[in-house]
C-alpha cells in the first residue's frame, strides 16, 4: 500500500527491486549446505539471485496455486528471505521463524514504521525484535518506479550470523 494515498496494487504486488536485493545478497555468506525458502516467489527478483542447488531450493507463491501461509514444509529452512505482503507481514513472519532452523537467517523487506505501533507491541514481544536492520538508501522504488514516502529495511534473524551485517540500526547502500 502507498503511504501517500492508501492505494493497494491487487494482491499487494510489490515486486523488489533488483538493487535492493543485490546489495542484500552480497552480503550473505550462504553455505554448501543451506536450504533456502522465498515465502512470496513473485517475480522471482529474490529467488534468482540464490545460487544453490535446486534440490535446496523452496518456495510459495500465492499467484502459482501455493499460499505461504497454508503450506506445510517438511524441513526447517536454514536461510528465508522475502518482500511479505505489508498486510500479512506478522503471519509470514511467525510462520517463517517457526521454520527456521537454530542456526538459520531469516531476512524480510518491510516499511521501517513497521517497528513502530501501539497494535504491534505484542506481537514484537512475542517474537523479538531482529538482529540486524539495515535500512535501504535511496528509497526504494516499486511500482512504476515511484517511491513510498517512508523508508524500507531488511528486518534480518540472524541466528546462522551469514550476514554482514552490523547488529543493530545500520544502513544498506543500493545503487
Amino acid at each position: 500500500m502507498s503511504s501517500t494515498n492508501g492505494q493497494v496494487v491487487p494482491r499487494e504486488s510489490y515486486p523488489t527491486p533488483h538493487t535492493v536485493v543485490a546489495a542484500l545478497i552480497s552480503r550473505l555468506q550462504m553455505r554448501e549446505t543451506d536450504h533456502f525458502l522465498e515465502p512470496c516467489r513473485g517475480t522471482d527478483a529474490i529467488w534468482d539471485h540464490i545460487r544453490l542447488p535446486a534440490p535446496q531450493k523452496h518456495w510459495a507463491e500465492i499467484a502459482m496455486g501455493r499460499d505461504y501461509l497454508q503450506t506445510t514444509f517438511t524441513r526447517k529452512m536454514d536461510i528465508i528471505i522475502t518482500n511479505p505482503p505489508f498486510s500479512l507481514t506478522e503471519a509470514f513472519i511467525e510462520k517463517s521463524l517457526s521454520e527456521l532452523s537454530a542456526d538459520g537467517t531469516m531476512a524480510y523487506l518491510q516499511r521501517v514504521n513497521f517497528l513502530g505501533s501501539k497494535r504491534r507491541v505484542p506481537f514484537w514481544k512475542k517474537v523479538g525484535f531482529p538482529d540486524k536492520s539495515p535500512i535501504i538508501i535511496p528509497r526504494p522504488r516499486f511500482v512504476g518506479g515511484n517511491s513510498d514516502s517512508c523508508e524500507y529495511a531488511w528486518f534480518i534473524w540472524d541466528k546462522g550470523n551469514r550476514f554482514g551485517i552490523d547488529k543493530g540500526l545500520s544502513h544498506l547502500i543500493c545503487d
